[in-house]
């Protein structure tokens, strides 16, 4: 997905929320730099079996261990909801169940963000379910963990 692909009241809204997260960690270099170290990280940060990641300004921790093939479906669902715009359309009752899951495995995680002396940072989910049988992914997730830093940059630097 590409920031300029949103329509301008998501990229406004999104544009006030992550300048606050990243004010809320030391500043928009301090998040750029998080998300740098995510993308260097091999495997991914979020199979750590110890649910803390450290980065060079702070730590992420997360509620409960996320396993591989948790982490590959998630992933493929994002990709789906990017493509078609849901996560459970049209998948075949294998897959269904699976997402399921999968959906019902990450629902109760939050991952918290603090900065190196823990005095402020922000809180993310993985499933965003604020509509009614309409769950999604989280955009602030997939910006942080997944999508191209360029996005992030976009997101940052858009003037309202």
């Amino acid at each position: 997905m590409k920031f300029n692909d949103l329509d301008l009241t998501t990229k406004e809204e999104l544009n006030i929320k992550i300048n606050e997260y990243a004010n809320s960690i030391g500043g928009i270099n301090f998040f750029l730099q998080m998300i740098e170290d995510l993308r260097n990280e091999k495997p991914n940060a979020l199979l750590n079996k110890t649910s803390i990641f450290h980065f060079a300004k702070g730590k992420i921790t997360w509620s409960k261990s996320i396993f591989k093939d948790t982490l590959t479906l998630l992933f493929n669902a994002m990709r789906k909801e990017d493509k078609d715009g849901d996560i459970l359309n049209g998948l075949n009752p294998k897959a269904y169940k699976e997402t399921m899951n999968m959906m019902r495995a990450l629902k109760p995680v939050t991952i918290s963000i603090r900065n190196e002396d823990n005095s402020s940072g922000f809180v993310v989910d993985i499933l965003d379910s604020s509509e009614v049988k309409k769950t999604k992914v989280d955009l602030m997730f997939k910006i942080i963990f997944f999508y191209n830093i360029e996005f992030a940059k976009d997101a940052l630097s858009f003037k309202i």
